[in-house]
């Protein structure tokens, strides 16, 4: 199967042209255009805080196997067997005992295959720092309001503002709240994680690394608070949906070496130690930022406990997806271009989006947009709901309609043209016109017209397809009007639709009907 994953392609012109259909890239760009209230009478979910933090996060079932099977390993340019064992956790002596053709001498040949212990025999400590629904956009923020909070902080945040393109400028409140919303990633976790690796609540002139790269991310393209705080709610994301669904066992650090997750962590103590892993300077500053004197200390300072937040569980054991019927008109043939994958970025957060193309448009449309054009057709919704949010390519829908996407199930699609848009505050039903396919987002647009698809339950986002998941993850199917969403294990992007014994495959393109999909 062709890899469908979000590279670019080459514009082919000639008198016919050819146009090629692409996945969903790495990072997508939803509106920061406010929720309206909803004049209807609501219908909330029945979560909360909880009024007391008597049990941080009860402990998940342990589905590792401490003695795993070891892995196959091709040897690399470099490779010694110290620098193996630091990378994989373990010991020389334990990778000679796997190996019993190889001793302490043995010269490495690049391309040689030996075996290394797929589990590191070093451990996480158990400490939990935060609870899952202060990682996820959950039901725990109900009443936190990002721009009132920085309002009265004596930080840089406070006075930040950034070009993000075209001439728009965002504030430091804007910012935090747009990779929240964007990436369903909590803003709390975000501010209090600004703080602890640069000052920015608290210092109002940071400094060096701490103005470059304020989430600790010393990249030359990532030289901006909104590239800082996407790339960390990547590695949060990482970490939690890893863990929670795709059989995650260890935290690997910047210079590959690895450490075997603690059975006892739950998912957003594990994003967090995967963000700070990404951004510490060693494994040592790691074992500190870990630690109740870390970054524990710098959250309970700015929030108080964060288990006092504590939404739990945040998906019940019997959640269902209400029905959804496929995302365009009866009648007309759309294309599926991607199977299971993130629904943020391409690979970090849940593996829950599917992407699906339109029509081909006429030549003239083409000929005068590219690759990247405004289709005709519409993108209808796929239930029925209130529209929460709607502007930089994203239009969020609640189906509890109780206005707010921190709660219930909520739908995304995302690369939707701002023409003919549906506006936030907008009543639709299953079949109403959302807006039309395009390449649009504000941080980083499509490659190529599509529309991209990610369910969302209490914030967090939901797998289509979850062989890996933790069994308290609820497997809840993806299915639109009765096709349901399969994937591969470990393969972002690739999937299949199937109902009734058909089967429809994802494919870049429109020249292969395996890929057509119709109602």
């Amino acid at each position: 199967m062709v890899a469908l994953g979000a590279t670019a392609f080459a514009c082919v012109q000639s008198t016919a042209p050819v146009l090629y259909v692409t996945a969903t890239p790495v990072s997508l760009a939803p509106s920061l255009e406010a929720t309206l209230p909803n004049p209807f009478l609501p219908t909330p979910t029945p979560s909360g805080p909880t009024a007391t933090p008597l049990q941080p996060t009860p402990n998940p079932p342990n589905r590792i196997a401490l003695n795993a099977a070891p892995i196959r390993y091709q040897i690399q340019q470099g490779d010694t067997l110290s620098g193996l064992a630091a990378r994989f956790g373990t010991t020389v002596a334990e990778i000679l005992r796997l190996n019993p053709t190889l001793n302490e001498n043995s010269v490495l040949a690049v391309g040689q295959v030996i075996q290394v212990p797929s589990r590191p025999q070093a451990v996480t400590p158990s400490f939990k720092i935060i609870p899952d629904s202060e990682l996820v956009y959950s039901p725990a923020l109900k009443g936190f309001d990002v721009a009132a909070y920085i309002r009265f902080q004596p930080g840089f945040i406070r006075v930040y503002s950034e070009n993000v393109g075209g001439g728009r400028f965002m504030s430091g409140a804007e910012i935090v709240q747009f990779v929240a919303q964007s990436a369903s990633v909590n803003p709390r976790l975000l501010l209090a994680l600004l703080e602890y690796r640069s000052g920015w609540i608290t210092n109002p002139v940071p400094s060096g690394d701490a103005l470059t790269y304020p989430m600790g991310h010393r990249s030359e393209r990532a030289r901006s608070l909104l590239s800082q705080l996407d790339w960390a709610a990547a590695q949060l994301n990482g970490g939690y949906y890893g863990w929670r669904t795709r059989g995650m066992t260890a935290i690997e650090f910047a210079d590959r070496s690895r450490i075997a997750i603690a059975p006892e962590l739950n998912g957003g103590t594990v994003g967090v130690l995967n963000y700070l892993a990404k951004s510490a300077v060693n494994r040592e500053q790691w074992l500190r930022d870990i630690s109740p004197q870390g970054f524990f200390t710098t959250y309970m300072a700015l929030f108080g406990d964060p288990f006092r937040y504590a939404v739990e569980p945040l998906l019940p054991p019997d959640l269902k997806q209400p029905e959804l019927t496929l995302p365009f008109p009866r009648g007309e043939t759309w294309y599926l271009t991607a199977g299971p994958h993130g629904g943020w970025d391409a690979r970090q957060s849940g593996w829950g989006a599917v992407d699906f193309a339109p029509p081909r448009p006429p030549d003239n449309i083409l000929i005068a947009q590219g690759n990247c054009y405004v289709s005709p057709n519409f993108t209808t919704s796929m239930a029925a709901g209130i529209v929460v949010r709607s502007g930089d390519g994203v239009v969020v829908v609640d189906l509890d309609m109780d206005g707010d996407e921190r709660t219930g199930w909520t739908l995304v699609y995302l690369h939707i043209a701002d023409a003919d848009r549906v506006a936030a505050g907008t009543v639709v039903q299953a079949g109403s016109p959302i807006g039309r396919p395009s390449c649009e987002g504000l941080y980083l647009n499509s490659l190529g017209t599509h529309v991209h698809i990610a369910r969302r339950y209490n914030g967090e986002w939901i797998v289509a397809d979850c062989p890996a998941c933790l069994p308290d993850v609820p497997n809840v199917p993806f299915v639109m009007s009765g096709w349901e969403l399969k994937g591969y294990e470990g393969q972002v992007y690739q999937g299949y639709l199937q109902k009734d014994g058909l089967i429809r495959r994802a494919e870049q393109g429109r020249d292969d009907p395996t890929n057509q999909i119709q109602w």
